[in-house]
């Protein structure tokens, strides 16, 4: 399988991997770094998953997803990031990530799955990426992020 979960030796490829994207600020990518420390460092209010998509190898790391619940719902969970090296975009690996997470989630119970992006022109393909997965925009919030950049929300129902 080339989707599993990620070895501690790849934190700093999964580092590289989404700051090769040329879209991550130096905050999220610092975000990116924190969030797989706590990963592999939890504590007992922690609860991050990652999973990694392996080209054969294990030092082929091609992408990451990161998902985990979101605190007070009924089994509502957050996906944070689907992530592919800018060189193997548009090869199905992101989709193969988002099947990965759905397919887990679902096994898990989860009713939804949301995710927020920005509507910069940069996010444009991340966008319709989850626009054509089926995921349904269900807010925009204008000048969120800084002035001139929004937020868009996105949710796909998984169950009742």
């Amino acid at each position: 399988m080339n989707i599993q979960t990620p070895h501690v030796t790849d934190i700093p490829v999964i580092a590289r991997v989404a700051e090769g994207t040329g879209v991550f600020t130096q905050d999220e990518l610092r975000v990116v770094r924190e969030m797989l420390d706590t990963y592999f460092h939890p504590g007992p209010d922690d609860d991050y998953e990652f999973v990694v998509y392996r080209n054969g190898t294990p030092d082929s790391l091609a992408g990451f997803a990161c998902f985990g619940p979101t605190p007070l719902t009924d089994r509502v969970w957050d996906l944070y990031w689907i992530c592919v090296d800018r060189v193997q975009q548009c090869a199905g690996i992101g989709s193969q990530l988002l099947k990965r997470v759905e397919d887990d989630l679902a096994t898990r119970g989860a009713r939804a799955i949301y995710l927020e992006t920005s509507d910069s022109r940069a996010y444009q393909p991340a966008r319709a990426f989850y626009e054509r997965h089926g995921y349904e925009r269900v807010a925009h919030l204008a000048d969120f992020y800084a002035a001139g950049e929004g937020k868009v929300m996105y949710r796909k129902e998984l169950q009742k």
